[in-house]
């Protein structure tokens, strides 16, 4: 503008105070508007995070600090002793061979010759080369820092990029480099040789990296390796195509913690509660971009932090069932003739298990192990899955179920799933979310069981863990039954024999029409 350019610095507070130099209205509009961009350019990046950049970005952005040096000072070059000593300080500091090096500045330029020959001596010609080799060369980096870290700054504050350290020690070498040869070309414009460098032509115009990995992308390599339940993928593409949609794009290493906290927000919004926007929604981010570090996929977890604050309120928590509403609701899955129907709520009533985990029973899964009738609890063998490792296991029948003709079920069945049709290859949801699904509809429907407090299946696994207790069986033994990990890293060398836990799954009462047990029975064997 009307005045001529200058370099401004400031501390940055809650506020931005700087003098903008100059009395010209027009003038301080244009500076103003150019530090509110340089600022918002490195707000950016901070808020991106650290990047790593390519060799070739690297020398690009060192290009931008040759052509403004030789800009900077190519029409009035001053002397070619001047540059002998800005390159010999220059090189020291590349080769680690000095502490201390002045900085180079933006702007203007700092006369160094008389430094230059306190530290490197006074030699003959034109040239400081043999008091620079008379250092030792070190691996030490303190004097580039100082040589080009302000360089380092201003080219990566006009891109707004942050970048990692790695990248950033190869940012300075490479100012260095292309800072030697500015001195070059200056000192020939110092001697009257105002001819374009040709090797200028080395550094290639800045281009910012492609977009990188999606978040979509490192979903479907997760899944790949863990191999989650259908219900899982289904649930996980939703809440990922809600983060897509929120931020605007699905670039997974520029997604920040601040679009992960709006989205946060816009769920809270939209109705969802905390613990499904904590333990779903936010989970599943978390988990994402964990599994993307591990790959060397992302840098940084931008969901790592975030959570919705709210304290659970009273009256709203999970409660199982009574013992009379365990009663009337077996009452009704006698009557019935719809197999998930009439057998599924025993299932769970005398196991304590999850529902999803006898849906996808099958017939070759029930058998006799170590003389024991035992229902086998493992991932079905068409797709089905479990929701973790200790959800594996070899549970006991208890007699009750073995009396009330289960078994003939079974073996009317054949090996095959008990509960729903084989899988189709290539479903997003396993087979058996449907008798599932089926099952909690049905269960609300019957009169009496519409408490939102008591969910339709899985208040039955509440009320199970609650009659253990009552009933005597230590935590380790109900927490094996039912899958739970161990509370402890002791925990896991425990393990207990099948006829134990027969003997402690016979102690559980299971509560007749009139609310009264059935009592112990003995532990169930076939010979």
């Amino acid at each position: 503008m009307a005045d001529p350019a200058c370099a401004v610095s400031f501390r940055l507070g809650e506020f931005a105070k700087v003098s903008l130099r100059t009395r010209d209205a027009a003038t301080a509009d244009v500076r103003r508007l150019a530090v509110i961009a340089s600022l918002a350019r490195l707000y950016s990046a901070i808020r991106t995070g650290p990047v790593p950049l390519t060799p070739r970005q690297v020398t690009a952005l060192a290009g931008e600090c040759y052509r403004h040096l030789i800009v900077e000072h190519g029409d009035d070059p001053g002397t070619p002793q001047e540059w002998e000593s800005w390159k010999a300080f220059t090189r020291a500091a590349l080769e680690g061979r000095i502490d201390g090096v002045p900085p180079i500045a933006l702007s203007g330029r700092t006369d160094e010759q008389g430094a230059a020959v306190v530290i490197f001596g006074a030699h003959e010609g034109d040239a400081l080369t043999e008091g620079v080799n008379e250092l030792p060369r070190t691996d030490e980096t303190e004097a580039l820092e100082q040589r080009c870290g302000r360089l380092a700054f201003w080219t990566l504050g006009r891109q707004g990029i942050e970048v990692d350290s790695r990248t950033h020690l190869a940012l300075l070498r490479e100012i260095a480099r292309a800072a030697l040869q500015a001195g070059w070309q200056l000192k020939r414009h110092a001697s009257g040789d105002f001819r374009e460098d040709p090797d200028a032509k080395r550094f290639p115009a800045f281009q910012e990296k492609a977009a990188g990995i999606t978040l979509s992308a490192i979903f479907e390599r997760w899944e790949r390796e863990t191999k989650p339940s259908g219900s899982t993928v289904t649930t996980w593409k939703g809440i990922v195509a809600s983060l897509k949609a929120s931020v605007g794009h699905e670039d997974a290493a520029r997604i920040t913690d601040h679009d992960v906290v709006k989205w946060k927000d816009s769920r809270v919004a939209a109705g969802r509660s905390a613990k499904t926007v904590n333990d779903s929604d936010l989970a599943c981010i978390r988990a994402l971009y964990r599994f993307g570090i591990a790959n060397k996929l992302v840098t940084a977890n931008p969901a790592d932090g975030v959570k919705v604050s709210a304290k659970a309120k009273a009256g709203t928590s999970k409660l199982p069932y009574s013992d009379d509403e365990i009663a009337r609701l077996l009452q009704a899955a006698e009557r019935e003739t719809l197999a998930y129907r009439r057998w599924l709520p025993l299932l769970l009533v005398t196991t304590g298990a999850r529902v999803g985990e006898m849906a996808q029973l099958s017939g070759d899964r029930v058998r006799t192990v170590d003389g024991v009738l035992c229902l086998v609890i493992e991932p079905a063998s068409d797709g089905g899955s479990l929701k973790n490792a200790t959800s594996e296991r070899t549970v006991p029948m208890h007699p009750a179920l073995i009396q009330s003709g289960f078994i003939e079920f079974v073996k009317g069945k054949g090996d095959g799933p008990l509960f729903y049709n084989r899988a189709k290859s290539g479903s997003a949801r396993h087979a058996s979310v449907g008798p599932r699904n089926h099952l909690s509809s049905w269960i609300r429907e019957l009169p009496g069981f519409d408490d939102e407090r008591k969910s339709p299946a899985h208040a039955t696994r509440h009320w199970w863990k609650s009659v253990a207790s009552r009933n005597g069986l230590p935590d380790s033994i109900a927490d094996h039954i039912q899958g739970h990990a161990a509370a402890s890293v002791a925990g896991r060398y425990r393990h207990f024999g099948l006829e134990q836990l027969a003997m402690e799954i016979a102690k559980m009462p299971v509560p007749s029409v009139s609310s009264e047990p059935t009592g112990t029975m003995p532990v169930p064997r076939m010979t």
